[in-house]
């Protein structure tokens, strides 16, 4: 994975995790590009360190 696309999906983390209850699938729906597995593992990392 490169930094740029590492730096997106820390982005859109942030993004979810501070919008108002109920926006989060219009932010995914607008940044369905960054949907892929890769994501998914960059969340539960995120999430980890969250703990």
């Amino acid at each position: 994975m490169n930094e740029q696309r590492a730096q997106a999906y820390v982005k859109l983390i942030e993004q979810l995790l501070a919008c108002a209850d109920g926006e989060e699938p219009n932010i995914l729906q607008a940044n369905q590009e960054l949907i892929d597995p890769e994501f998914l593992q960059m969340m539960e990392n995120y999430a980890t360190g969250l703990e």
